[in-house]
């Protein structure tokens, strides 16, 4: 299988205290470090399960023991994997999480990817207008369209198209790895289908200064309030675009850490504050 797409609920994940020992000694201390650091069990469980998706899909799909498996991060921050052999399988992938869930892609012999998932809701203090006039910058004249709609458009239709619009470009911004330095109203995304569950839909299309771009965009829904987008350098406009879709697998606690084996020690004063935490 070349492509993988793994989802994980985290707002169903209440582990328990040896759970959670096992999960967090599957980190690298740099990992560990930086997730201790978080205020709210949400954003833990969250950045946690990323990883463990990361190092059980490298596991898996390269050989690499999982204890072995070595994750660092490129100069913009991007994680990736420090293969320390040219013999074994070349594997790209991505992680995100918002709302509740945390969303993996992984490719085979593919150099540029990224995931973006968003929670379709807006529950900022600022009206919905208002929120848009400040956002507006960061988008085409076309996208405001898509996302204004007509004078029948509901509040939460807008606001979902917004999300959709954002995780559109979040996709494409992760994949290429330069962050802020992309001005973001210069991607203009053209959509053409709604998203539905278990669906794909790959018929957007991107223009860069009017300059249509060789990239895929996998659109489907993970559940009536999550949208997720996996974007995909493609190596010509004429490539097909519809080859190796796959579906979004959803896994469980027991599949997260079924092959897990420890990096580090028990950390039993690590978990406690996480249970500690709001």
């Amino acid at each position: 299988m070349s492509s993988i797409r793994w989802a994980f609920n985290i707002s169903r994940w209440e582990p328990t205290e040896t759970e959670f020992t096992l999960a967090s000694s599957c980190l690298q201390q740099e990992e560990k470090n930086r997730i201790g650091k978080f205020i709210f069990k949400k954003d833990i469980k969250a950045s946690l399960a990323g990883r463990l998706m990361i190092r059980k899909c490298l596991s898996e799909y390269t050989g690499v023991p999982y204890n072995l498996v070595e994750i660092s991060r490129d100069v913009n921050g991007k994680p990736i994997y420090k293969d320390k052999n040219s013999k074994l399988p070349s594997v790209s992938f991505n992680v995100s999480h918002h709302g509740s869930f945390t969303v993996f892609a992984g490719e085979y012999n593919h150099s540029d990817i990224g995931i973006d998932v968003m929670k379709l809701e807006y529950n900022g203090r600022k009206s919905l207008d208002e929120y848009f006039q400040v956002m507006s910058r960061n988008f085409s004249l076309l996208e405001w369209k898509n996302i204004n709609g007509t004078l029948n458009t509901t509040e939460q239709e807008k606001i979902k198209m917004f999300c959709r619009n954002w995780a559109l470009k979040e996709s494409y911004v992760k994949a290429v790895g330069l962050g802020l330095k992309i001005d973001l109203c210069q991607l203009n995304f053209d959509i053409h289908s709604d998203l539905s569950i278990d669906n794909i839909t790959t018929n957007t299309s991107l223009y860069i200064n009017n300059a249509l771009q060789a990239w895929k965009f996998e659109e489907s829904l993970l559940d009536p309030l999550h949208c997720v987008i996996v974007a995909l350098k493609r190596t010509t406009l004429q490539e097909d675009i519809n080859k190796n879709e796959a579906v979004f697998k959803q896994l469980t606690s027991i599949d997260l850490l079924e092959s897990a084996i420890p990096i580090l020690p028990p950390d039993d004063q690590y978990t406690k504050n996480f249970f500690s935490k709001l």
